[in-house]
């Protein structure tokens, strides 16, 4: 069969960095034999996007809390601005910078910098005009105002202003109420002093309080307290590195000031800056001083934070779409992100569905999906006696890739999260990607495993546990049988991820299952899956990179002597398992879920929890 009768229909440029790992795997499979040529034109559509209208480009997770906009007219003064806006700049056109970098916006399209706001805090803006500022007018008054002459955009993103982040953030690293009240303070503070008055404490107890949150939130320094809050409040898509161009730019600094800044915000000292460097510590001094004048930040502490927000408000400017996220709870039972301090600087988060009395539930995502539970299914767990936890695996959403070993890396960071559950004896629930960490932590910890089930696991002795031909599972074959694609693929995958493409593609992939296609035509399923994806490839997809290589360079795993298992198989998607192939299970069950398929979580919701709790 040739090579060459997949179409490369072009809506990119030839040599787009997406374009390549696309063309690579359009080939492959349009070369695989026994391929029909309905699903060759569809994946072509899927990589392509040409004749199926999809959306290119990447999406991204913003905070509302965090953003503030206006529109700003030919004299600079704002047609339209939202109150965190005006609250930050009442009047705009008296403010120096503001006109300034609407200037520099006005001629250049774009331009990204540091505002002072009207409470004397600077604060990191983009200002653009024409379409790139379009994307950002939430409302029709804004569309309307932008397209009047010489009008821009202007967006400021300083989630460290924001109360209920900071709330929320305090909460997710497990600080206590006075915890909490002091790490607020102590992001805008000049002294640790001044945070204690702020908070209504003693400095004595001030520098305990910091001695635990530093403890909770992996910080090293005292100054590293904030860069560390800061780059959790920020965290959305995938952050450019802060160089020295970004910083030079952006604060106005020559690069030998952007230089020492961008190790200062690192947490280092000027000493530690000035070996790293290379410079005398007398230049270093004289650099960190201009570096924090001409940025208005009081302390090293308050360039780690400026320099956290300006890296992300430079990420998020470049996506295709910005996705407006809240704290409010949704519908169903309310998850806690959590987040867990590990070595190396590394961080483990995880959702927490509570209640605390209950037994943890370990829930293993997808490779892609999977990130939060349907609504039912925690409430049909939590029902049954359990606590549904979330971790996100090594290289996945919040969570910090895998420094070394991946499967290594993930069993280590389930370990400790068993420990800070109170090593309680724990249930297992794991699919397709997540197989092997689930196993690997079972076969370590025979002890903390009272049952374990697996949907549709990844098989020690193949890509799957049998599924029927289909796109779905001849694409998995085909990435395990050609490891190069995948790193391309995972690429491909997190810089397109606009809400439209992904739900054209769950569409494609899932429409031909009947019970994935109901599930589907509920929008709030639709709207869960392609959030969770897009949080999922939000920073990176070493993650789901990783995993794959895991399974395609020949997954083993040990034999596992703890626990009762239970197999079981989506009665609409795969064949039934090969017992031969889970040996390494102590006596495991087999069981079909009839009239399941991908979605098995949202639409077979009771049938799964009562497998889970051991209730059939």
């Amino acid at each position: 069969m040739s090579t060459e009768r997949v179409p490369l229909r072009r809506s990119e440029p030839a040599d787009s960095a997406l374009d390549a790992p696309a063309q690579l795997l359009r080939r492959a499979w349009g070369a695989r034999a026994r391929t029909p040529d309905a699903e060759v034109r569809l994946v072509d559509e899927m990589l392509s996007g040409g004749d199926a209208g999809f959306g290119f480009g990447s999406a991204a997770l913003v905070p509302e809390e965090a953003v503030a906009t206006a529109v700003l007219g030919a004299r600079g003064g704002a047609t339209c601005a939202d109150p965190a806006f005006t609250s930050a700049f009442p009047d705009p056109a008296a403010a120096p910078d503001l006109r300034r970098l609407a200037e520099r916006a006005r001629k250049g399209g774009a331009a990204l910098g540091l505002l002072e706001a009207a409470d004397g805090t600077p604060v990191p803006a983009w200002i653009a005009r024409g379409a790139v500022a379009t994307r950002w007018a939430r409302t029709p008054d804004a569309l309307a105002a932008l397209a009047r002459p010489d009008a821009v955009l202007v967006l400021i993103f300083a989630p460290s202003r924001s109360g209920d982040l900071a709330a929320r953030v305090a909460e997710a690293f497990g600080l206590t109420p006075l915890e909490a009240r002091l790490a607020e303070a102590f992001l805008f503070a000049p002294t640790l002093e001044i945070a204690a008055a702020q908070a209504g404490i003693g400095r004595a107890t001030a520098r305990d309080t910091l001695a635990r949150i530093m403890a909770k939130t992996g910080a090293a320094r005292s100054s590293d307290v904030v860069r560390r809050l800061s780059e959790v409040m920020s965290a959305t898509h995938e952050e450019p590195e802060a160089n020295t161009a970004l910083l030079a730019d952006a604060f106005g600094l020559t690069a030998a000031e952007a230089g020492v800044a961008l190790e200062l915000a690192a947490g280092a000292t000027q000493k530690e800056a000035a070996l790293k460097l290379g410079l005398q510590p007398e230049t270093v001094r004289s650099y960190a001083k201009a570096a924090l004048a001409k940025t208005g930040a009081a302390r090293a502490k308050d360039l780690g934070r400026l320099v956290a927000e300006t890296r992300a408000l430079a990420g998020l400017v470049a996506v295709a779409e910005p996705v407006f996220t809240t704290g409010r709870p949704e519908t169903g039972p309310h998850a806690r992100l959590r987040l867990m301090p590990r070595p190396g600087g590394r961080r483990l988060a995880f959702l927490d569905y509570g209640p605390a009395r209950n037994r943890p539930a370990i829930i293993f995502h997808g490779f892609v999906a999977g990130r939060s539970l349907p609504p039912r299914l925690a409430a049909e767990l939590q029902a049954r006696g359990l606590r549904p936890i979330v971790p996100q695996r090594p290289g996945f959403g919040l969570t910090s890739p895998a420094d070394g070993d991946y499967l290594a890396t993930a069993v280590e960071d389930l370990e400790d999260l068993a420990a800070a559950l109170g090593g309680r004896e724990l249930v297992l629930f794991a699919r397709d990607g997540g197989t092997a960490a689930a196993l690997a932590f079972a076969a370590r910890n025979p002890g903390e495993v009272v049952r374990g089930v697996l949907l549709n696991p990844r098989s020690p002795r193949g890509p799957t546990i049998g599924v029927r031909s289909g796109p779905v599972s001849r694409m998995t074959r085909l990435i395990l049988e050609q490891p190069h694609l995948i790193e391309g693929l995972g690429e491909f995958i997190r810089r397109r991820t606009r809400s439209d493409f992904l739900e054209a593609a769950l569409g494609q992939t899932l429409g031909g299952i009947a019970p994935d296609a109901a599930a589907l035509r509920d929008p709030a399923v639709r709207a869960q899956l392609v959030r969770d994806i897009q949080a999922q490839f939000a920073h990176a997809s070493a993650g789901y990179a990783a995993e794959h290589a895991l399974y395609a360079q020949g997954w083993t795993p040990a034999a596992v002597t703890g626990g009762t298992w239970l197999i079981t198989h989506s009665g609409a998607l795969s064949a039934a398992p090969d017992p031969a192939a889970w040996a390494i299970l102590p006596s495991p069950r087999f069981v079909a879920l009839e009239g399941a398929g991908v979605l098995a979580q949202f639409s077979h919701a009771e049938g799964l929890a009562e497998l889970i709790s051991g209730g059939s």
